[in-house]
């Protein structure tokens, strides 16, 4: 069934409808999440905030929207829903920021500077597991076997460059100018490579769709 249609049976309180509506578009929710959440990691680490608990938030938010989507007005559920979901997830990692300032006053964490930090890199999605209970410790586990699949499905040469720069197989990550002279490449060229890698491992990671 279409998201259109499942909107109008949950609108009906059709709990089945409800649960599959949210299951229909779990993955855009992930994706969503994960661009959220990465967008400014250390605050969400250091809020204790994870990628699972925007996908809760988002879920939420998709589902705040069957009442108010109008079919007629000629836009897909998704279309109508989805600055809800982002919303939704901007909303909860606000609130937890404000909780957090409320009990540190003395150390305040700016939202807006840890927003315009550009200088992240997609290799930093993994969170750090000695600050997870054991649930979350699982669920990274699972999302750390869900990134060993996406680089298997790259190319076999940018799949080397990453295992050997971020310390996939020896634990130690590598400075890119080691990994340059180690894959006997300029700096440049190093820094497209990993790009491009970067971007397709991205491509291949489960949230993305």
């Amino acid at each position: 069934m279409t998201n259109e249609q499942l909107c109008a049976l949950a609108g009906q309180g059709d709990a089945d409808a409800q649960n599959l509506l949210i299951e229909n578009n779990l993955r855009f929710i992930k994706k969503t999440a994960y661009e959220v959440w990465n967008a400014q990691a250390d605050l969400n680490r250091s809020l204790g905030i994870s990628l699972d608990d925007l996908v809760q938030a988002g879920s939420l938010g998709l589902f705040g929207c069957i009442d108010g989507y109008d079919p007629d007005s000629g836009n897909l559920f998704l279309t109508y829903a989805a600055p809800a979901i982002r919303n939704a997830m901007i909303d909860f990692i606000r609130s937890r920021n404000v909780s957090f300032e409320a009990k540190h006053l003395n150390d305040i964490i700016s939202l807006d500077d840890l927003a315009k930090d550009e200088a992240r890199s997609r290799h930093n999605f993994i969170a750090d597991l000695t600050r997870q209970t054991p649930e979350q410790i699982c669920l990274a586990r699972e999302r750390i076997d869900d990134i060993h699949h996406a680089l298997s499905m790259i190319e076999d040469r940018e799949e080397q460059y990453l295992r050997y720069r971020f310390g996939f197989d020896d634990d130690i990550e590598h400075p890119l100018t080691e990994t340059a002279k180690h894959f006997h490449l300029s700096e440049s060229r190093a820094k497209s490579t990993e790009a491009r890698a970067l971007d397709n491992v991205w491509l291949e990671l489960p949230w993305w769709y």
